[in-house]
């Protein structure tokens, strides 16, 4: 099986992998492993907590573009040690937020998140009654986040998290259409 994210800093021989990872938060920036919470297993999923946590300081400042109440529990310890940046993060979020609103009005009802990560669209846009948010990404990815999210009240109408390996061709898709995706209804991504 796959190791956590700092085990594969370690010494995995998944070399991809660890060099992922290594270029991303540096060899010691996920500890020794003895987390108080649940740890990603892939550099894609670490990647995901890490824009959660740009997410988190935008939220933090008195003059947000957006919020993300969210944002620090679904980053974790291991991914408020090292945000991904926000010159890249802060823009490319509220240009999506401004562009899903944009495309909600002229009858967008279904959106599609490939790549998910830990994205809380669903939690935190409100004014989109109608929507409904498809996240696709890797088991693992869900495997940490769904957790996190037990209790939490969606602002839409619906979200499904959609776990698929985009490696194997066509199980992506065939995994939306199984989760409920309607083609026939306007969508965006």
């Amino acid at each position: 099986g796959r190791g956590r994210a700092s085990d594969m800093l370690a010494g995995s021989r998944r070399g991809p992998v660890r060099a992922a990872l290594a270029m991303c938060v540096g060899s010691s920036a996920l500890g020794s492993g003895a987390l108080n919470e649940r740890s990603v297993e892939t550099a894609h999923s670490f990647t995901g907590r890490m824009c959660a946590a740009s997410r988190l300081e935008e939220t933090r400042r008195p003059d947000s573009l957006f919020s993300d109440p969210l944002a620090y529990t679904l980053a974790g310890k291991e991914g408020r040690a090292q945000p991904m940046g926000g010159w890249i993060m802060v823009p490319r979020t509220r240009f999506g937020d401004d562009f899903l609103r944009d495309h909600y009005t002229r009858g967008a009802r279904q959106l599609v998140l490939l790549g998910a990560g830990f994205d809380a669209r669903a939690y935190r846009m409100s004014g989109l009654p109608e929507l409904r948010v498809y996240e696709v990404d890797q088991k693992t990815t869900f495997e940490v986040k769904e957790p996190l999210l037990t209790g939490e009240s969606l602002a839409v109408a619906s979200r499904a998290a959609v776990a698929t390996e985009f490696t194997r061709p066509g199980e992506w898709a065939a995994a939306l259409l199984a989760s409920g995706f309607d083609p026939a209804v306007p969508t965006t991504n």
